[in-house]
């Protein structure tokens, strides 16, 4: 192009400064979500039936442990693998309807609002194991930390298996498989009660602890890479 052609151009169309624009952008500020706004708000987008479904399920462990007082605390922590299978369901639920892309269009980083989801199921599935704890640790005469680390093993377990398998499966598949992880580690727990009963005996406690933190780890680091997944994907 010519050069004079376009310095005349550019003349001709020349974008004047902005005016009182300093002013204008305090005028319409968006408010910004405290941490504790944040939960609350996106525990309100979480289906009733993963509530309803976590406080059957809390129930349901403290009948099976009342009617095996002796295995109580085995009893409860079979179930438990369900109980993550419920927040795992819900941190993939976008993925699985195929609505990420409407999440992503929203104001709010889709990172922050699926890692608040899952502290407000995750919330009150601490609140409901913490509450078992005590209880079936009377009922099996094991002590509440050791009932703790019983409780919690295979929660995390399942739960790192399902993340890991929710990323790789998607759609109703990747459900019907967290699904099947989930029975299968409450399968292994049942059956390890009868033909190991062993691993369960106080000995076995470091052991246990081991396991948990394996567990611990697996989980967190399949829920950071959820979490950096989540925010590498961009809005077209």
């Amino acid at each position: 192009m010519d050069r004079k052609l376009k310095m005349a151009l550019d003349a001709a169309f020349d974008v004047p400064p902005p005016e009182r624009k300093t002013a204008f952008l305090r005028t319409h500020r968006r408010r910004e979500l405290r941490p504790a706004a944040l939960l609350l708000t996106q525990a309100g987008y979480v289906r009733w039936w993963t509530w309803a479904g976590s406080c059957v399920l809390f129930a349901g462990i403290l009948v099976l442990a009342a009617g095996s007082e002796p295995q109580a605390v085995w009893s409860g922590s079979a179930l438990t693998p369900l109980l993550a299978l419920l927040a795992v369901a819900e941190s993939g639920r976008a993925k699985r309807y195929g609505m990420e892309e409407l999440e992503l269009a929203c104001r709010m980083p889709r990172s922050s609002a699926v890692l608040a989801r899952m502290a407000a199921v995750g919330l009150l599935h601490l609140l409901l194991l913490g509450i078992s704890a005590p209880i079936l640790s009377t009922w099996g005469g094991t002590g509440v930390v050791q009932t703790g680390i019983y409780l919690l093993t295979p929660y995390l377990l399942t739960a790192a298996i399902g993340m890991e398998l929710s990323q790789r499966v998607r759609g109703q598949e990747g459900l019907l498989a967290c699904t099947a992880a989930a029975v299968l580690v409450c399968m292994i727990g049942e059956l390890a009660q009868t033909v190991r009963p062993e691993l369960y005996l106080e000995e076995m406690l470091p052991l246990w602890c081991i396991a948990l933190a394996i567990c611990f780890a697996a989980s967190g680091f399949e829920f950071v890479r959820m979490i950096r997944e989540s925010e590498a994907l961009q809005w077209n």
